[in-house]
């Protein structure tokens, strides 16, 4: 549920919720204790109903709250403009996302996700076929956000009776994604290109495949996320560790290759220098990940 759900004790006007506007049949506004102005989503709940009636509370499925005035006026409009399965499937998705995934969602994600799957299933519909140019990146960068990405489109099915490609499940999962950490869509798509050229660079250089189920594996991807994260905020590590980059470049050559690779395109793509602190940390990981570390590493 988006923001808070509202308890019906939790009200104004004497204690009952009153119908502050009518969207349509199934969705309302209110206003909380506060004074916030609330959204309230029920099948029937606007049928019939009158500005300042008391709400049919037998008929509430959910109440959202947001933080912003600008926020409540996007959800209240796409609500009008979307079906009400794709309120309640989102909804369905959202919950099962929060017990699943390591970060919370923050609350753009009933907006984002609501109008996707509205466009998504009006796409179907028509006979529109797509596929994610991402869809093998994301399975690898973002295993658990696909996972539940994978899951929803078992939801919409049951819920709609339509059974969506799996590689709608990728488009789901950067929603997710786009919410865990509060980013665009294009940083999100920025992380994936990142890792994926990396990963890339280090199975080409150093010449073989890698157990993705492996720790050192799951270790790697973690760092690059965090580095790509870095690249995204402009904040790369301090440019130090001179000493230690020489130690690394007689002991590791081929290592340090791949780090200079996966830095000198990140700064021809990404426009930010990627100092020699940042390349030391990427070799010492693709030192791990390759099993090459038969020297104490720092």
């Amino acid at each position: 549920m988006f923001g808070i759900f509202l308890s019906q004790k939790a009200v104004i006007w004497g204690g009952e919720m009153v119908v502050k506007k009518i969207l349509n049949n199934n969705v309302i506004t209110s206003n909380d204790e506060d004074g916030q102005e609330i959204i309230i989503v029920g099948n029937g709940i606007g049928w019939k109903q009158k500005v300042g009636q008391p709400v049919e509370t037998e008929k509430i499925e959910k109440i959202f709250r947001m933080d912003t005035a600008s926020s409540t006026a996007r959800l209240r409009q796409l609500f009008v403009e979307v079906q009400m399965d794709s309120i309640r499937v989102s909804t369905k998705i959202v919950d099962y996302a929060r017990t699943h995934l390591d970060h919370d969602l923050k609350k753009n994600i009933y907006i984002t996700l609501t109008d996707h799957i509205d466009f998504a299933i009006d796409r179907f519909r028509r006979g529109l076929k797509f596929r994610s140019v991402l869809y093998w990146e994301l399975r690898t960068v973002y295993p658990k956000e696909f996972e539940v990405g994978v899951y929803a489109l078992k939801i919409i099915e049951e819920c709609m009776g339509i059974q969506l490609p799996e590689h709608e499940a990728t488009s789901i999962a950067l929603h997710l994604i786009n919410a865990e950490y509060d980013g665009d869509m294009s940083h999100t798509e920025a992380t994936v290109d990142i890792v994926h050229f990396a990963l890339d660079v280090v199975r080409l250089l150093l010449g073989k495949e890698f157990d993705e189920d492996s720790l050192a594996y799951q270790r790697f991807v973690t760092h690059l996320l965090f580095f790509a994260q870095r690249v995204m905020k402009r904040k790369p590590l301090d440019q130090q560790g001179g000493l230690l980059y020489e130690t690394m470049c007689q002991t590791y050559p081929r290592e340090v290759k791949c780090a200079e690779k996966i830095a000198r395109y990140v700064e021809s793509n990404y426009q930010l220098d990627i100092g020699t602190e940042e390349v030391t940390f990427l070799t010492v990981h693709i030192v791990r990940l390759a099993g090459t570390d038969d020297h104490k590493l720092p």
